[in-house]
């Protein structure tokens, strides 16, 4: 039996008592198994990572590499010859800037009134306990279960009587009709959250119903904002059904229908372009969601103080 003190230890083995002087306190005794267990951890966080990020580390590093070096047996990680020829032939052969602001225009537009429209519709459903409300909620969740093949058909009709095929305000209300459902009942269960409590202080102390939405829930709501809005620019940035169907003109393609329509029936024409472009259109992902990555730590802070 061990007994410790802040400068001796007191062993005791059969009925022989003998003194010892301490470990230091500040000094960590190594423990094996707990080293173990990190090392383990560790590894497999790093094996995962690899895994993950080791396709886009080499798509990144063959758009420097010219087309003899793309096609050699056996591949090279690090190009052997650095060269820009990739993005100059992009740029000379396709109107990759056109695509680029289609599909910039169409998620903003489409993350936008997303967010706007969700917010409202989960304010609604968090605050007026209405039955035809609540049932129209359940139903537009219901709606999000159903995969995009099923429902491309009966949009397009919809688009084709309202005289809006091959336009991208089809492909803006396509897109909002499938991310608004998800939008709207994650932004119930934050709005649930937030106290009434702050909104009857606000109205108190003068603000409208509206003004108390906008200027108390909205900012306590912010991560939940965030959260959606990112989903709703990766969906509709991504998106491939909706455009292949609904735009038929090339000057109306988004990037990643202009991909597809890059490739030849048999083979692709230009490996070098195909992936300098692959490189490209994950760029304003990456610098959305940085930039929007702030706003989501900044809300939780001041979601957390003003909530307390």
């Amino acid at each position: 039996m061990c007994f410790r003190s802040g400068i001796f230890i007191l062993y005791e083995k059969s009925g022989e008592k003998v003194m010892k002087k301490n470990i230091p306190r500040n000094e960590e005794v190594f423990d094996i198994k707990k080293f173990g267990r990190r090392l383990i951890l560790y590894s497999a966080v790093f094996v995962s990572i690899s895994v993950v990020c080791f396709p886009m580390l080499y798509i990144l590093l063959s758009s420097f590499k010219p087309g003899s070096e793309l096609v050699q047996v056996p591949p090279t990680l690090m190009p052997v010859d650095w060269t820009l020829e990739n993005y100059r032939e992009l740029f000379k052969q396709q109107d990759f800037w056109t695509y680029f602001r289609n599909s910039v225009l169409l998620a903003v537009t489409a993350t936008f009134l997303s967010i706007l429209l969700g917010s409202v519709g989960a304010y609604a459903l968090s605050r007026f306990n209405f039955r035809p409300i609540i049932i129209f909620g359940q139903i537009s969740l219901m709606s999000y279960m159903l995969p995009e093949v099923l429902i491309v058909i009966p949009l397009y009709v919809y688009i084709v009587n309202f005289g809006l095929a091959d336009t991208l305000t089809s492909l803006v209300l396509a897109n909002i009709a499938f991310t608004l459902p998800l939008t709207l009942w994650f932004m119930k269960s934050y709005f649930a959250a937030i106290p009434m409590a702050l909104e009857e202080s606000a109205m108190i102390d003068g603000n409208t119903r509206i003004q108390a939405f906008r200027k108390v829930t909205l900012p306590l709501a912010l991560p939940g904002l965030v959260s959606v809005g990112i989903f709703a620019f990766n969906h509709t940035w991504n998106e491939f059904i909706f455009a292949l169907v609904f735009i038929s003109s090339d000057k109306k393609s988004v990037l990643p229908l202009a991909l597809v329509r890059w490739m030849g029936q048999d083979t692709i024409h230009d490996w070098g372009a195909m992936i300098a472009a692959s490189v490209l259109i994950v760029i304003p992902t990456l610098i959305f969601f940085l930039i929007i990555q702030k706003k989501l730590i900044s809300g939780m802070a001041a979601g957390g103080v003003k909530g307390g």
